[in-house]
């Protein structure tokens, strides 16, 4: 018994030890792995050998003790990815703390795991909790390094492969004009669905839910694209991406703001339609920062002056047309850089913002007024163009509409915080008080979503929580907040006169410009009446298309023209298939002309307009700019002597506006210019005078004849 007990002990189990009887001693001669027993109902003399130390061991149901044990603090992200409960990616943190792919894990915070699922859950609520939390791994074993071995040359060999399909084909030196055509955009789409299966989500739990596991197309996004395509490829040269797939220029038409977090395939269906919808071809380019920029340069990209960012030259090339793309949880609106560039937008008369999301399968499009193939269909059939528009944007979802509405930009986020405060320093205006600046900046990004999402807002839609009328309410009242903006152009067909009031009482108070496209509405003559007495009286610029407004006469147009200063604003009124006589539709057609003429002459009322700038005269209005204020006779000199005849011509008469001293200042170059500008405008009026009387000399005879 006493050798019963004791192997009883060694074992550590509870339960009965073999009888003297069956257990044969073994001789001093022999070693206890020699050690041989009998059978249990085995014939005499039928011998087996009895179990060694470590045998005895083994056979009973205790725990495998672990070798090669380690355990690892961390604190925030950790930076691994499983694959079950081994360990398949190994980054930040985690490698900087030596672990790697192979290793298993056991435990989290001695909570012991047994699924991805669990390790997942594990680390993110240590991750929530802030404070440092203990993995313990099972390092792995003979059959890592070769896995490690195999994996690092099938991603040698993909890499090789990636890097022979995108070759260097020549420098583009101007960022500007490194824009990707839509064929190139389905080029590297066609790629990544070839590919993306080898790749895993490298991203951290906390940023993306699919870490770790094999990518997919619906969930592969910018991120994704630029750690295993973009930059791999483009290290060898330091170049963008767009060099890697086109060896000239190609100047981009509209500049793209997306979310890098959102899937490449809604990007690329977005684009699509947008293609598609505006009848372009698929070698029209548009500029994208990851194709665009050369990311493995160091560059300044936030600017404390907005104008010197890194995408505001490609911005301005576009001239400020921005195809603004929204995921379907609408992030890029709490996101810091999505904000920071439709900001660039909201200084200019000549910004275009088209919006296009993903709702369930299908891309959907709100466009800047009506396109190309619209415009023909209103031309040739009034109403029918702006049907057609209403038509294709009845699916856009409306709650991105709405949250577009409710920007906020002191919540959105970045990468880090520090880029953080410098986007919101830069988008923020210029006031004294750092709260007023963050107001200021929502205000105008809520403005200018507003006029971007109105043929959305505007329409009745049965799945809203609220009437019609409240979201245009709140529409309207974003555009009014925004005191700053001086020029705003709105496609508002098909109004009903409530509306019209509505928007009549929501104009911006300091407007210099205005277009208002009121086409097919129900308007009458005393809603223009309405709206003629809240035109701000500082316009310098007025454009109503007012065809199809059949309640229209020339009464209501009598009191718009009462409200007006001929001298001092440019009018462009349509009035096509109204009410109003043919002799007022004529005369305000031929003061159309007479204001484009001008225009060609250099002779426009709105001088801003023309050299697409702010000119202050008052030293107090001009307060909250004074960091991106320039000399007047320094930058309109410059103007004289290097840009187009037009752009030179309204340059001297913003000079003389300002009197002789501004005119003295100019060097000998522009005054050269100024001179000969002079004499071309003086030889332009003449003509224009001479002409007048012939026309007038032709009218007298035809009515004595």
């Amino acid at each position: 018994m006493a050798f019963s007990l004791n192997v009883g002990i060694v074992c550590g189990v509870a339960r009965m030890a073999p009888s003297p009887e069956q257990v044969r001693l073994p001789a001093l001669s022999t070693s206890a792995s020699a050690t041989t027993v009998q059978k249990p109902g085995a014939s005499e003399g039928e011998l087996v050998r009895s179990a060694s130390q470590t045998e005895v061991r083994s056979s009973q149901p205790g725990p495998k003790p672990k070798t090669g044990l380690v355990t690892v603090r961390f604190r925030g992200d950790h930076g691994i990815s499983f694959e079950g409960t081994r360990v398949s990616h190994s980054v930040l943190q985690a490698w900087m703390l030596g672990v790697r792919p192979g290793w298993t894990a056991l435990s989290v915070d001695g909570q012991a795991v047994q699924t991805k699922e669990d390790i997942e859950d594990a680390l993110q609520a240590a991750v929530e909790r802030e404070k440092r939390y203990v993995v313990c791994f099972e390092k792995g074993q003979g059959k890592f390094g070769t896995e490690a071995k195999e994996k690092a040359e099938r991603a040698k060999r993909q890499l090789a492969k990636l890097r022979k399909e995108f070759r260097f084909q020549g420098w583009i030196e101007r960022p500007e004009h490194r824009g990707t055509t839509f064929a190139q955009i389905e080029r590297v789409y066609s790629c990544l669905e070839e590919n993306c299966s080898i790749w895993v989500d490298h991203l951290p739990a906390k940023m993306s839910k699919t870490s770790g596991k094999p990518l997919r197309m619906d969930f592969l996004n910018f991120y994704h694209l630029s750690n295993y395509l973009i930059l791999p490829v483009t290290k060898p040269r330091r170049c963008s991406f767009v060099e890697m797939m086109a060896s000239q220029p190609q100047t981009p038409s509209w500049f793209v703001s997306h979310w890098w977090g959102s899937p490449v395939q809604g990007f690329a269906e977005s684009v699509g339609k947008h293609v598609a919808t505006r009848g372009f071809t698929t070698e029209s380019s548009y500029w994208i920062w990851a194709f665009a920029c050369r990311l493995h340069e160091k560059h300044s990209e936030i600017c404390e002056t907005p104008a010197q960012a890194l995408f505001y030259k490609p911005m301005e090339t576009c001239k400020f047309k921005l195809l603004l793309i929204i995921d379907q949880q609408a992030t890029c609106f709490k996101r810091a850089w999505c904000l920071y560039e439709t900001a660039m937008t909201v200084d200019t008369n000549l910004a275009m913002v088209d919006v296009a999301c993903i709702n369930g399968f299908a891309a959907e499009l709100i466009t800047h007024g009506l396109t190309e193939d619209e415009e023909k269909m209103e031309t040739q059939r009034p109403g029918h163009g702006v049907r057609a528009k209403l038509a294709r944007e009845a699916n856009f979802p409306m709650e991105i509409a709405e949250a577009g509405l409710g920007v906020q930009v002191e919540k959105s986020e970045a990468w880090s915080e520090e880029d953080k405060k410098l986007i919101l320093h830069s988008i923020a205006s210029y006031d004294r008080e750092e709260q007023r600046k963050l107001e200021n900046a929502e205000a105008r990004l809520r403005a200018r979503l507003a006029t971007a999402f109105w043929p959305r807002v505007a329409r009745p839609d049965k799945d809203a929580r609220g009437p019609p009328t409240k979201r245009v309410a709140k529409a309207l009242s974003c555009i009014q907040e925004d005191a700053r903006r001086r020029s705003l152009a709105m496609h508002v067909q098909g109004l009903s006169s409530e509306y019209v009031h509505m928007l009549a009482d929501s104009l911006p108070p300091n407007l210099i410009e205005l277009t208002l496209n009121l086409r097919c509405s129900a308007m009458k003559d005393e809603d223009v009446e309405l709206l003629a007495q809240a035109l701000p009286k500082q316009l310098k610029e007025l454009k109503l298309d007012l065809t199809g407004c059949q309640g229209l006469t020339d009464a209501g147009i009598q009191h718009l023209a009462n409200n007006l200063n001929f001298e001092e604003t440019a009018v462009y009124i349509h009035l096509a298939e109204t009410g109003v006589s043919k002799d007022m539709q004529d005369w305000y057609a031929a003061e159309a002309a007479k204001n484009e003429e001008n225009g060609q002459n250099g002779q426009l009322k709105n001088v801003s307009r023309a050299l697409h700038m702010s000119l202050c005269l008052d030293p107090v209005m001009s307060e909250p700019y004074r960091r991106t204020m320039v000399s007047a006779a320094t930058l309109l000199g410059k103007v004289l002597t290097d840009d187009a005849e037009e752009r030179a011509k309204a340059a001297l008469r913003a000079l003389d506006s300002f009197g002789e001293k501004a005119r003295m200042a100019l060097g000998a170059d522009a005054q050269q210019r100024a001179k000969e500008l002079e004499a071309a405008m003086q030889q332009a009026e003449d003509e224009r005078k001479a002409k007048e009387v012939q026309k007038a000399q032709k009218a007298a005879q035809k009515e004595e004849a």
